[in-house]
Order: C-alpha cells, then sequence, then structure tokens
C-alpha cells in the first residue's frame, strides 16, 4: 500500500471524513489562514513517514499561468518551471524529506496568493490539497494630526496591525498636491531617489530596522511650512493605503526690541533667535540693511558664508555664531563698527518667509577743553568747546551744586567726516560758586563727559 499524503495544520482541526466502500485512502481537507506579509508553512507529509529524498515533489496553484510554485527535483528547485510571482519565495525543508515531510515555507504571503495548494509526488501519483487564505492586516496611521515647528524633525508614525512584517514590501509614501506626489519611495530595501519629489531630498527616511514589525512611519527631517498637508502611505502588494496630517506651524522670529548702541570701534552683536528655539541649522539665513546697495551684509546658505552676495564694506567683518543655529540663534556679530554701520537691519529666513529688524547706532564721543574768554571784576565767560561727536549731542553749563545755569546758544558744525564739533558759551559772575562743570551728552548712545573749571584763580580741572 502506498503512503498517504495528509495535512496536520497547526490550531486547525482535521475534518476526517470515513473511508469509501473502495477503501480508497480519501484526504483530509483544511485550511490555512495567514496575515499579509507573514510566512506561513503548507504542512504536508507521508504517513506513515518514509523517505521523500529522492522524490519529485511539486506544488502548484491550478489558477496559475505557470501553476507551478515550487518543483523540486533531484535535490533542486527547478526554477524554469516556477510561476514568477513565487521565485525567491519558497522553500522546501530538504533535511525533513527524508522523515516524509513535504511541507512548503511560502514567504511574505500576499493576498494574491490566497487559494488552493496542491502537493504532488509524481512517482507515487500521489496528491493532495490545502487552502490558503490571506488576510489583510489593518494599516493605521495616527488618526490626530502631527503638528511640529518649523525646522524640527518629525516622525508620520504608522503602522500594521497586527504586527505583520513589511520587511519585504513596498512602502510608498505620497503628498498627492506634489508633482512628483512621492515623498519616499522604499522598494527592494532601498530608496528609489528617481521618484522622489525633488524637496524631499536627503530629509525622510524609515525606519527600515522595525519593517519586520510592521512599522512603516517616515522621519521628515526639518519640516518646512510647505510640508503642511495630507500624508498617505500606501503598501503596494497589500493595496493598502492610510492617511495622516502633518501642520507645521512658525516660530517666531525675535529681534531685540531695544536698539543696540555701540562706539565706533567696537564689537557689537545684533541679537536675533526663534522661539519656541528650533534648529536653524539648515535654514538660509540673510541679514540685510536696505539702504545699501547690495543690501545684504551677512548671506548664509548650505553652512557658508556667500560672499559673492555681501556688500564690500562688510567683508570679514560679520559672522553667525554657526554652532548655535541649531538652538535657533540667528545672531550676527559685526567687528569694529563705523558710523555709516548706523541703521536698521533685518533678519530673514527664508524657508520660514520669516523678518524681524533691529535698529543700530553708532556713537564717537570726544574729550572737552574750557576756556576763559574773557575775565573782568565782576564776572567770567567761559567756553567749552569739543570735537567729534556723533550723534549731535547736547551742552550743558553746571554751578556748583549742580543747578543748570543760563547759556548762550549752542554752535554746532558738521564736517565732511559726519562728526560734529560744539561749542557753548557762558558769563558766570564772580559772586557764584567758584566751581563750573561743562557737560556734554548724546542721549541715543547713553555717552556723558564733563569737565570742571575754577573760577578763582583760574584753576581748571577736566576729566
Amino acid at each position: 500500500m502506498l503512503p498517504q499524503i495528509t495535512f496536520n495544520v497547526w490550531l486547525y482541526f482535521n475534518l476526517i471524513l470515513p473511508l469509501p466502500s473502495s477503501g480508497v485512502p480519501l484526504i483530509s481537507i483544511t485550511e490555512i489562514v495567514a496575515l499579509a506579509g507573514e510566512d506561513v508553512i503548507l504542512p504536508c507529509h507521508l504517513k506513515p513517514a518514509v523517505s521523500a529524498s529522492s522524490e519529485t515533489v511539486v506544488w502548484t496553484k491550478p489558477d496559475l499561468i505557470p501553476k507551478y510554485i515550487h518543483v523540486h527535483h533531484q535535490g533542486q528547485i527547478m526554477c524554469p518551471r516556477q510561476n514568477p510571482s513565487y521565485i525567491n519565495r519558497t522553500n522546501l525543508f530538504e533535511q525533513e524529506l527524508k522523515n516524509g515531510n513535504l511541507s512548503l515555507k511560502l514567504s511574505s504571503v500576499k493576498i494574491q496568493d490566497t487559494g488552493k495548494y496542491f502537493c504532488q509526488l509524481q512517482s507515487m501519483q500521489e496528491e493532495a490539497s490545502i487552502q490558503l487564505t490571506v488576510a489583510l492586516s489593518e494599516l493605521i496611521c495616527s488618526r490626530q494630526p502631527i503638528v511640529a515647528l518649523a525646522g524640527d524633525d518629525v516622525i508620520l508614525p504608522c503602522h500594521l496591525e497586527p504586527a505583520v512584517s513589511a520587511g519585504s514590501e513596498t512602502v510608498v509614501w505620497t503628498k498627492p498636491d506634489l508633482d512628483p506626489k512621492y515623498i519616499h519611495f522604499h522598494h527592494d530595501g532601498r530608496l528609489m531617489y528617481q521618484f522622489q519629489n525633488p524637496s524631499y531630498y536627503y530629509r525622510t527616511r524609515l525606519f527600515v530596522d522595525e519593517l519586520t514589525k510592521g512599522n512603516v512611519s517616515v522621519k521628515i527631517f526639518s519640516v518646512k511650512i510647505s510640508d503642511s498637508g495630507k500624508y498617505f502611505c500606501f503598501l503596494q502588494s497589500l493595496q493598502m493605503e492610510a492617511s495622516i496630517q502633518l501642520t507645521v506651524a512658525l516660530s517666531e522670529l525675535i529681534c531685540s526690541r531695544q536698539p543696540i548702541v555701540a562706539l565706533a570701534g567696537d564689537d557689537v552683536i545684533l541679537p536675533c533667535h526663534l522661539e519656541p528655539a528650533v534648529s536653524a541649522g539648515s535654514e538660509t539665513v540673510v541679514w540685510t540693511k536696505p539702504n545699501l546697495d547690495p543690501k545684504y551684509i551677512h548671506f548664509h546658505h548650505d553652512g557658508r558664508l556667500m560672499y559673492q552676495f555681501q556688500n564690500p564694506s562688510y567683508n570679514y567683518r560679520t559672522r553667525l555664531f554657526v554652532d548655535e543655529l541649531t538652538k535657533g540663534n540667528v545672531s550676527v556679530k559685526i567687528v569694529s563698527v563705523k558710523i555709516s554701520d548706523s541703521g536698521k537691519y533685518f533678519c530673514f529666513l527664508q524657508s520660514l518667509q520669516k523678518e524681524a529688524s533691529i535698529q543700530l547706532t553708532v556713537g564717537v564721543v570726544s574729550t572737552l577743553i574750557i576756556h576763559v574768554v574773557s575775565n573782568n571784576s565782576s564776572s567770567v565767560v567761559l567756553q567749552c568747546e569739543s570735537e567729534g561727536w556723533y550723534p549731535e549731542p547736547e551742552v550743558f553749563w553746571l554751578d556748583g551744586e549742580g543747578n543748570l545755569l543760563s547759556a548762550g546758544p549752542t554752535e554746532t558744525v558738521r564736517g565732511p567726516d559726519d562728526l560734529y564739533t560744539v561749542s557753548s558759551r557762558v558769563t558766570v559772575e564772580k559772586r557764584h560758586s567758584n566751581n563750573f562743570t561743562c557737560r556734554v551728552q548724546q542721549k541715543d548712545i547713553n555717552q556723558t563727559r564733563d569737565t570742571h573749571i575754577q573760577v578763582t584763580g583760574i584753576k581748571r580741572n577736566s576729566n
């Protein structure tokens, strides 16, 4: 009597029917249910367990052309006869053939794999069948919109439930309002750059090590306002799709609301930052002074200063704090400021379309000199003079108690170098306090200079 081919399925019972009166054995009918993406075993063995090592073992699926999904002959698979959709997806347990184990392992099953399979031993003219049903996992993306700040890295979470492997899947992420719409196209274990929208180059990745756990989430680096919208994850072999909404919010670009004051020759920082503090490491950061031509005082792009755009008067005098761009610090430092550097500056982040301004005032101060213009028995005429101020200062006279004295109008002369020379005269009676002070003050740059004179004996003291 020939050995009987039977099926033995985990978690499923065999339906053993009584033998017909002819005495011919009737094979049990069983079903395997699997989730798309899983590896499954179609169990089949000889009973009693005799060796099939030298047998030609043929597994077929009659609704296919060709119908052969695995042909094992003389110890090897006969690929020319195999249906192309099963290439590299089928294996026998060759070491078990001697024990009569004819089971077939089918890797990464697809919906299309559903159907009836037949196992045949040609020399024994024996055949048995088994039904495989491939069910869908549910592809789930977050039902809550993902909200991020411009410049953040974000994850669009999406997974298969139950968690079956997507390791051999073609995983496609799209944003339909783009052309091309593909933001990440994963096929044969790698990213297909040729299909990817250029605006996402080097900004997306899957968690490849977690595909086998059903995790098909995508990470997007340094998101932009233009990244906002609905994204779709699509698994080709499963014909499954799910969507998720991404909203990219703006950080505020904040520069100091207080004017920055410096003296000529100082190094100065124009402070400006993103709040909340998101990274500007990949941003194009542009500082301008609109009354200049060209207006660019610092143009930072692709991690470096673009000298060709910079106004020549700022060459080698500006820098960003590059190490702090990742913390949202986009301040600029100007070295050895000049009077001509005074004015309003603008910081602009191109991808965020954000701009903020800050005022810089550069001043110059000088020393004061008091002259005795005339001296008679009852009064003295004093003149105070100082040259080389910017912006234009004010001049005051004070008595020894700090009281303001009435003086003549201040004479002001602006030189070709834009610096101001100021002078003022005051007549004081000798009966007044003998100590007098000339004060030159510039409130915009918070600078004051004093010089003193003692009338009796015409003794002068400056500081």
